[in-house]
């Protein structure tokens, strides 16, 4: 729903309105009481010794086998690493590797700015990192833990009717035996405006609460006989590399991993926290797409000509049992009218399309995507050390009619890349969009011991439109170690 500019107040940096000074003041407090707080004892941490209020201490997560199958299905159908436990010991792992991004979830280590005192929110320029340290594996229990947290107030100088902050965590994450697995950097930007005296509705619901870019007015594909032999072109390169070790010699800058390819997507993946990796969402068709026999089989599911199974759960893998976890900082007591009334928004409405003929696509699933491309190309001896993403820069806002300051820690991968300094995340990935991962070595070198490479990743609609990037850093296996 859009409002006129002159129902809300202009606001200035560093200028806050009465009620935002006591919140503000106590949101500071608490991110001064994590960032002074000083390293933690881990051990009292796993077991459960630590002081009761100690700073910046999160949810713990259980890696149970059927999340992580769970996730597998969705993005690792065919690499036996991924699916095939004695194989996976077979190759010198414990077990099935979890993906390493297991439990990094972006919305338990952000907090908000003071929901309970905004009117509307706007949210662009997501930044963030995951730094793989050691692997996660089914039965391993996660501890997360904040250690960095700041808002910085970049709200235009001559004034706006959005006050803008940018937020910037960063944490770490345990594994029950002390052992740091993960650190994560999580950035974004939140502009939020405050109704003048009378201007607020008496009901303000999700279509109230959260303002966007118009989205869905990017052009809608109708996918024809020749895109799925496009498709299919495509996926008979895809390989899973599996143990033919991939050494670090035999790479070079400029080198192009094969393309991988997401089927159009029906349903996007759904913020679960604290999994750092959704529910719901559904499975790539490729295999089916690709057997003429099956293809033959699906039905089109709508006029955009997207080819399905007869039954949906054939294509949706199905959710575990109590995989749905309560938000860290929701302790149950308030009620959804009392949520509304803070300003309170529920990460899934933004990526279910409900009523909607389209509904926006998570970041991370992008991400995920992007993890699946490069286990293809690294095999099962490559580690990846570290993966960023980014999605909505304030440019891409900007050309869709909702502009906003730049946020000084986004980070603009796809500068990096040879020949895409003039190409851009130009848009929001939707349902019905195919994922096509494209990536490029950008560098080689060696860093306390390990031999890494760098690569820059983006993925492609069929239009050609960008709706992320990012990094990955893989370390792989040197001749001399084999």
């Amino acid at each position: 729903m859009e409002f006129s500019k002159n129902d809300f107040i202009v606001v200035y940096p560093g200028q806050y309105l009465e009620k935002e000074k006591e919140p503000l003041e106590n949101y500071l407090k608490e991110c001064d009481k994590i960032n002074s707080r000083g390293p933690l004892d881990i051990e009292a941490l796993v077991q459960g010794r630590l002081p009761e209020g100690t700073p910046g201490i999160g949810p713990v997560v259980p890696v149970t086998e059927a999340m992580v199958r769970y996730n597998h299905a969705k993005y690792e159908q065919e690499n036996p690493l991924f699916n095939d436990a004695a194989y996976a010991r077979s190759r010198g792992f414990q077990d099935i590797p979890a993906y390493f991004t297991f439990g990094a979830h972006d919305d338990t280590f952000t907090t908000p700015y003071i929901p309970e005192v905004r009117d509307t929110l706007l949210v662009s320029q997501i930044s963030h990192r995951v730094d793989q340290l050691a692997p996660v594996y089914p039965g391993d229990t996660l501890y997360l833990v904040f250690d960095k947290r700041t808002i910085t107030d970049i709200t235009p100088p001559e004034g706006s009717i959005h006050r803008t902050m940018a937020l910037h965590q960063e944490g770490s994450i345990y594994n029950q035996k002390g052992v740091k697995v993960n650190e994560v950097v999580f950035n974004c930007t939140e502009s939020v405006r405050f109704f003048k005296d009378g201007k607020r509705p008496e009901e303000m619901d999700f279509s109230k609460i959260w303002e966007a870019p118009e989205w869905t007015s990017k052009p809608d594909h109708c996918y024809t006989q020749k895109d799925y032999d496009w498709m299919k072109e495509i996926w008979s390169k895809e390989t899973v590399r599996g143990a033919d070790t991939l050494y670090w010699e035999a790479v070079t800058p400029g080198d192009e991993p094969a393309l991988t390819l997401e089927s159009p997507v029906i349903d996007s993946v759904l913020p679960t926290a604290p999994y750092g990796m959704g529910i719901g969402g559904t499975r790539s068709l490729k295999k089916e797409i690709m057997d003429e026999a099956v293809f033959g089989t699906m039905v089109k599911r709508d006029q955009h000509g997207i080819y399905v199974l007869p039954d949906k759960k054939d294509y949706t893998p199905a959710v575990p049992d109590n995989a749905q976890v309560v938000m860290i900082f929701d302790d149950g007591r308030r009620t959804d009218e009392e949520k509304e009334a803070e300003g309170a928004v529920d990460t899934a409405d933004i990526h279910s399309a409900g009523g909607a003929d389209r509904a926006p696509i998570i970041n991370f699933f992008g991400r995920d995507v992007a993890i699946h491309h490069i286990n293809n190309w690294m095999g099962d001896e490559g580690v990846i050390r570290s993966i960023g993403w980014s999605i909505m820069p304030a440019a891409t806002h900007a050309a869709y009619g909702k502009p906003v300051p730049v946020n000084p820690h986004f980070v603009d991968y796809l500068k990096q890349a040879p020949g895409m300094k003039d190409r851009a995340v130009n848009v929001h990935g939707l349902t019905r969009d195919i994922a096509l991962v494209n990536s490029v070595v950008t560098d080689k070198y060696v860093r306390n011991g390990q031999y890494l490479v760098k690569l820059i990743w983006w993925i492609e609609d069929i239009e050609g439109g960008i709706f992320i990037a990012g990094s990955a850093e893989v370390e792989l296996k040197h001749r001399e170690q084999a």
